[in-house]
């Protein structure tokens, strides 16, 4: 579940316009690099409003498509000037401190499509004990999170061995969270992220969910267990489906009562997905 202080964090997310992303990643016959780069962006995205405030999720951009997703999920976007990476993340930065104002903030790579809100969650605590930090991709000489306790001491110098270069001035936390640190650059890595397990965009586009169900259903709450997130909700033909910890965290939701109506999307045998009746419009409560 998720700490108040949590919702004290800013994030800055860049995601580069489609079209251009991704130049050294091969997807598989049929798949299109662009809505394979979307799709990472969304998952990194859904991952990020389901830890903190919406509001305090910042999308540096310019893809429209990317821009009106961020839209629909109650978080910000600054348009990216089109400079590179590191000018991008400064424009972050100053809607931060212009709009938002004093508080731990940190830059988080858009393209980490296994990434859970529990992992971010205990990223950001580890970090929040460090005036500046900085977490390495799994590679160990990129960066995947950029941290710092005011926004103005955030100094992103994101490139060729960028772990090395943000060590200058943050202290480099090389934390045992593999499905934060996949960020997607290569197809050894995408290998890599889709045996750790991708978010749903990811993994619609690649088709890995030929046995999911993403027409909604309802049902009503069984059990649930407030500590792991996990439980179960019974079908309206009275068949039980279990959720674990993983599929609650990523609905947003912060607890639900047995007996309660809900929403769900499942794959053959277990909740995928889960949100509140007649609210969101289908959408996951944020």
């Amino acid at each position: 579940m998720r700490s108040p202080e949590i919702d004290r964090w800013r994030l800055i997310i860049p995601v580069k316009g489609q079209l251009a992303a991704k130049s050294r990643l091969h997807p598989p016959d049929g798949v299109a690099r662009a809505d394979l780069a979307h799709a990472f962006a969304l998952d990194t995205i859904t991952a990020a409003v389901a830890s903190m405030p919406p509001a305090h999720v910042v999308v540096v951009t310019s893809d429209e498509l990317t821009t009106t997703f961020v839209g629909s999920q109650g978080a910000i976007v600054v348009a990216d000037p089109g400079d590179g990476l590191n000018p991008a993340l400064r424009q972050g930065i100053g809607y931060v401190e212009r709009v938002l104002g004093p508080g731990p903030t940190a830059v988080l790579l858009g393209d980490i499509p296994t990434l859970r809100p529990k992992d971010l969650i205990a990223a950001l605590s580890a970090c929040a004990v460090h005036p500046r930090a900085l977490v390495p991709d799994a590679s160990g000489t990129g960066t995947v999170l950029l941290s710092a306790l005011a926004p103005q001491d955030l100094h992103p110098r994101f490139g060729a061995d960028s772990a090395r270069e943000h060590a200058r001035d943050c202290v480099r936390l090389d934390l045992d969270l593999p499905a934060l640190r996949t960020d997607v650059d290569d197809d050894q890595a995408l290998r890599r992220a889709v045996t750790i397990g991708v978010g749903r965009h990811t993994a619609t586009v690649l088709n890995l969910v030929s046995g999911t169900s993403l027409t909604p259903m309802q049902a009503s709450v069984h059990k649930y267990d407030d500590e792991s997130g996990s439980g179960s909700v019974l079908l309206d033909d009275g068949r039980e489906v279990p959720f674990d910890g993983i599929a609650f965290d990523a609905s947003g939701l912060r607890h639900v009562r047995p007996g309660q109506r809900v929403s769900i999307e499942m794959s053959a045998s277990a909740v995928t997905r889960l949100w509140i009746v007649g609210i969101g419009d289908g959408q996951p409560i944020r």
